[in-house]
């Protein structure tokens, strides 16, 4: 049965790439969001369009997909390797960016954000609702849940939403197309740099696309969502494959980290890390803050105090998915404590995850530390989030840890689905204690990631980096 895993790998992944394409098609009004035309997807008539259709064939792409994940990455451990991952990751990138934007309304967000900036408006100051009302034709696609939240994105995201909206076209559709666009070339950017940073292993490699470049859960959030993660994770990631000890590579990967924290300040996590791996070289380590701050630094002075506003406006709204929703029916509401609770137990996650060492870059098992405490223990989390951690996960040797990854990842996705309908989709997900499924399980797999990591002991990652781990 072993034999077959390559093949259940690429079929599950295969079958998961098709029911995205198959609601691309369709245009489920639960999970693609109206963008005033139909962009270069041709349109299929499906007869059933409810909320619950929509939701069982995503449900269905994500377990599918997960499980052909799983496969791949068994088959990998036991020295197998499912081939045409690269290809079937640029066929299914290039695909899905041609696709309409599908399980979410940030990407119309960010269009209309965009186009505030093409006409002189501040998106950091000004709400949709606010823009609406000024008759804009793509100002009216403002979806309804932001409709009175300017945009909590950094300046470099702003720069790429105004650049979308400002090319050639300037409808939403051309705004939508250049947008995923974007996020394809970082995503691509963040493959080639991982495959840069695993060497010439081929099981290492696999193990990085099966990860990466061809992860359903990754694709449906960074290439049909477009959200700006994948962007950020794009310039992270292409930042530590050109950090070095030679100044000006430290410099360059400084600006690469800076800008990826200037699209969403918590990448600055993993410049926290390669600083820290940096602080025998003195010359190296200055070259590094000093590129992330020019770049920081002219970021937020073009974007000037709403942009530090927008950055205290985000901490300060949980989403519905977070374990810390669990306190809702015990005290009522979120305490105004919150974000300092977070941040402490951000940082004992941190000290239970860390390693006395970790095969890989120098960087790799305080980055892995941090970044996993902060997207298990942040107030504010949704499954995109996870840009952050996996390709950090990727490079590192495989342990049992892995799988809290990925299930925690595929629990929060399927949360999310269709996308549009609030939460879960149809009404009756939305009664009784439902809505706390969601964040019960991601309590559990926190306590199951504690867990496993007390009872591994030091050195359990180099163990499991034997095929046979």
């Amino acid at each position: 049965m072993r034999r077959t895993l390559p093949y259940a790998a690429l079929t599950g992944i295969a079958v998961s790439l098709a029911l995205m394409v198959l609601v691309g098609l369709c245009r489920f009004p639960a999970a693609v969001p109206p963008m005033g035309g139909d962009g270069v997807f041709p349109r299929l008539t499906w007869p059933y369009a409810s909320d619950l259709w929509a939701t069982g064939l995503l449900w269905t792409s994500m377990i599918i997909g997960f499980a052909g994940l799983a496969a791949g990455l068994v088959a990998v451990r036991d020295g197998r390797r499912p081939r045409g991952l690269v290809g079937g990751g640029l066929v299914a990138v290039a695909v899905l960016v041609a696709a309409p934007p599908m399980g979410t309304t940030d990407t119309m967000d960010y269009v209309v954000y965009g186009r505030m900036a093409v006409l002189g408006y501040d998106p950091q100051v000004m709400t949709p609702r606010e823009f609406r009302a000024t008759g804009d034709q793509v100002g009216a696609l403002a979806p309804e849940p932001w409709q009175d939240t300017p945009s909590v994105y950094g300046p470099l995201a702003t720069g790429t939403e105004w650049a979308a909206a400002a090319l050639p076209g300037g409808s939403a559709v051309s705004a939508v197309f250049w947008l995923k666009m974007w996020n394809a070339l970082a995503f691509l950017a963040a493959a080639l740099a991982l495959v840069r940073l695993t060497g010439p292993d081929r099981a290492r490699r696999a193990r990085v696309h099966l990860l990466w470049t061809l992860n359903p859960l990754l694709l449906w959030a960074l290439i049909c969502g477009a959200h700006v993660d994948g962007l950020a994770a794009g310039l992270a990631v292409a930042g530590l494959a050109t950090a070095g000890p030679a100044m000006w590579r430290s410099g360059a990967a400084g600006m690469l980290i800076g800008a990826a924290a200037a699209v969403k300040a918590p990448y600055l996590l993993i410049g926290a890390a390669l600083a820290w791996s940096l602080r025998r070289s003195p010359r190296a380590l200055a070259a590094l803050g000093v590129g992330a701050a020019v770049v920081l630094t002219a970021g937020y002075a073009k974007a000037g105090d709403a942009g530090i506003t927008a950055l205290a406006r985000r901490a300060r709204s949980p989403s519905w998915s977070t374990p810390w929703q669990l306190l809702v029916p015990v005290v009522g509401r979120l305490p105004a404590w919150l974000p300092w609770a977070s941040l402490l137990l951000a940082a004992v996650v941190t000290a239970l995850l860390l390693r006395p060492r970790t095969a890989g870059p120098a960087w790799l098992g305080l980055a892995l530390a941090i970044t996993t405490a902060w997207v298990v223990t942040t107030p504010v989390y949704y499954p995109w989030y996870e840009a952050l951690v996996l390709p950090l996960v990727a490079l590192a040797p495989a342990t049992r840890l892995d799988w809290v990854q990925l299930t925690r990842a595929l629990v929060a996705t399927v949360g999310c689905l269709p996308g549009l309908a609030v939460r879960f989709g149809d009404a009756w997900l939305r009664t009784g204690p439902l809505p706390y499924v969601v964040p019960g399980a991601l309590a559990v797999l926190l306590v199951v990631l504690a867990v496993l990591r007390w009872r591994s002991g030091p050195g359990c990652r180099a163990a499991a980096s034997s095929p046979a781990g």
